[in-house]
């Protein structure tokens, strides 16, 4: 099931609320609270405070998925506000510069304002407004980084009370009620009629002597303010007093309204703590069931720049931006790569108006082909080809003087060649031919056979020495060609 924890924060002391369950039906599985020591000497109070706040999610084992803390509405500023607007969209445009007009004490720039409706006559809407210290509201988020948690949303501890009062089951289904949430600090002061309509922080301790009598004329002040002539509704009391029904007794007696004391906490509490959960665990209890799903007087101070992002959100946001970072590079390489085909696009015209000019430069009689360069390499293949450096192992040119070689040496003897070599080039053509024989005049034999042909007319006597039992020997025949020089 769905778990959430509200996190009431005061100077003094933690509590906490841990609910499980949906709008539809929930639960409270557990209470925890903790008293704040002083600070040591010489130790910031804020960082102390954060420590402790870290030091109390972890002892107390609170779950941190959805985890809803509160600020101080006592340091809040509340005021009635009207605008000529209809939309949420307008009005939150407007109420924070509407808002200053009727406090100057805030800057606009520096608070985060969140407000409810409380009334909407022709085309003007009235306004509850809340402005909080941009700087509280940081503090809280930055609390709750150090304990590792991202809160989804922060509330005034008073409108979360007055959450945990709107989803009890001691309303008896009236929608119009004053209400009293006293706490050992102070007291909040509410009066709903369809919604919530006036909210007062009122700095009244339930220690305080005398605080029943004074919590009495607070109601009967605020009853005076709201009847408008109309049936005075039900007074409601609950929260952290030693006497609630003593308190609600009194209120009756001394104002003439039926008041009575209710329990916001569910009946069946059987965890440790339950009873100091039903004496002040309230604005905790509110705070849990805004995680839930379950808020009815609908304030969050996360807004402007402190928004909360679900890491859904975030994970997208952070995939956009890397979509647009891999287009923007996509973008560049495009370009740089078309400028680059047009630069190759360049040279190669410029490369093939050169080959041309060759063309015309070395073969002026012919006509230019349609690819020069794969003409000039044929051309050129052709005269390797003929010179007998083509694709063949052996000239072309050459293989008719092997023929009439190897026709005029008939052995009779010990006759080896293991060298043979046949140079050709325009004009001037020669053989070469290296081996070993025995005896020596086979060498003389050969040599003169090998003359007896025109083309080898010019053979040079061989030059032998004795090499191991063998002549080894080495002839030269510069060859006698058409081309040869008279």
């Amino acid at each position: 099931m769905p778990r959430a924890c509200g996190l009431e924060l005061t100077p003094t002391t933690l509590r906490a609320v841990v609910v499980d369950g949906s709008p539809k039906g929930w639960r409270v599985t557990a209470y925890a609270e903790k008293e704040i020591p002083p600070p040591a000497e010489g130790v910031d109070p804020k960082e102390a405070y954060a420590k402790e706040v870290a030091a109390f999610i972890v002892e107390a084992k609170l779950p941190r998925g959805v985890l809803i803390p509160s600020l101080a509405a006592a340091h809040a500023t509340i005021r009635e506000v009207s605008l000529p607007f209809g939309s949420d969209e307008q009005l939150r445009k407007t109420v924070k510069f509407e808002l200053e007009s009727h406090s100057h004490a805030i800057d606009v720039e520096q608070v985060v304002v969140d407000f409810v409706r409380v009334d909407q006559k022709e085309k003007q809407t009235y306004l509850l407004a809340f402005a909080a210290e941009k700087k509280d509201v940081k503090a809280r988020i930055d609390q709750m980084t150090l304990a590792r948690i991202d809160p989804p949303s922060i509330d005034f501890d008073a409108t979360a009370a007055l959450n945990a009062i709107l989803n009890s089951g001691g309303l008896n289904g009236t929608d119009a009620f004053v209400a009293l949430y006293a706490t050992r600090a102070g007291c909040f002061h509410y009066f709903v009629s369809g919604g919530l309509k006036l909210l007062r922080v009122l700095p009244l301790g339930s220690a305080e002597d005398g605080f029943e009598g004074k919590a009495s004329a607070e109601v009967g002040r605020t009853l005076l303010r709201v009847s408008s002539g109309q049936d005075l509704p039900e007074v409601l009391v609950c929260g952290d007093a030693d006497d609630l029904p003593g308190l609600a007794a009194r209120i009756a007696r001394e104002t003439g309204v039926k008041a009575r004391a209710i329990e916001l906490m569910p009946e069946g509490l059987e965890f440790e703590g339950a009873e100091k959960a039903r004496r002040a665990g309230g604005a905790a209890l509110g705070l849990a069931l805004k995680g839930i799903g379950l808020d009815r007087v609908g304030i969050d101070l996360r807004r402007e720049e402190f928004t909360y992002e679900r890491k859904t959100d975030q994970l997208k946001r952070a995939v956009a931006m890397l979509l647009l970072m891999v287009n923007i590079f996509l973008g560049l390489w495009a370009y740089k790569a078309w400028a680059d085909r047009g630069f190759v696009q360049g040279r190669t015209k410029d490369l093939m108006a050169v080959e041309r000019k060759m063309w015309k430069d070395l073969f002026p009689e012919e006509k230019e082909p349609a690819k020069p360069l794969e003409a000039f390499r044929s051309r050129k293949a052709e005269w390797q080809e003929s010179q007998g450096g083509g694709g063949h192992p052996v000239p072309v040119s050459a293989l008719n003087y092997w023929a009439m070689l190897f026709n005029k040496i008939q052995v009779q003897n010990k006759f080896f060649i293991s060298t043979l070599t046949v140079s050709a080039a325009p004009g001037q053509a020669q053989i070469k031919l290296g081996g070993t024989a025995d005896p020596a005049p086979e060498v003389e034999r050969i040599w003169t056979a090998i003359r007896t042909e025109k083309a080898f007319a010019n053979a040079k006597a061989p030059a032998t020495t004795l090499d191991k039992g063998m002549w080894r020997w080495d002839m030269d025949i510069p060859l006698v060609t058409e081309e040869s020089p008279k």
